[in-house]
């Protein structure tokens, strides 16, 4: 089920009330995208709905961490920077720089910006100058 919170005058409401719901129907996780500036709503969906809360949209490295350490949610996700980065996960772990999403090329069809970011070990070999 997708939501968004557009023509809602009363998002914490609306979306508790979704996220009890959900918890009633024993639904497994909840993939919210929420900006992390102005008002917030995942942290009250994340303490309202049962199952596992999972947070989404232009999260960073530092952001995640400290979602994940306030425990506000359960588990993050990431979109565009594992387009940029196929080997997120390894990144992450290694505190390794991240490439840089390329937006302008999304949804344009072919390889820039989808299949062309160098990967880790590319990348660290390219600085080396081998």
């Amino acid at each position: 089920m997708t939501r968004t919170p557009w023509g809602s005058s009363d998002r914490a409401a609306t979306f508790g009330y979704v996220a009890r719901e959900l918890a009633r129907r024993r639904i497994a996780f909840l993939f919210a995208r929420e900006h992390l500036q102005g008002e917030r709503i995942g942290p009250q969906l994340q303490r309202t709905f049962s199952g596992a809360y999972i947070a989404n949209e232009r999260l960073d490295r530092q952001a995640a961490e400290q979602l994940l350490q306030r425990g506000e949610a359960d588990a993050v996700a990431f979109g565009k920077l594992f387009i940029a980065n196929p080997d997120l996960p390894a990144r992450l772990r290694s505190g390794a720089p991240l490439n840089e999403p390329r937006p302008e090329y999304f949804y344009q069809g072919g390889a820039a910006g989808y299949t062309d970011y160098p990967a880790l070990a590319a990348a660290a070999h390219a600085a080396r100058g081998a």
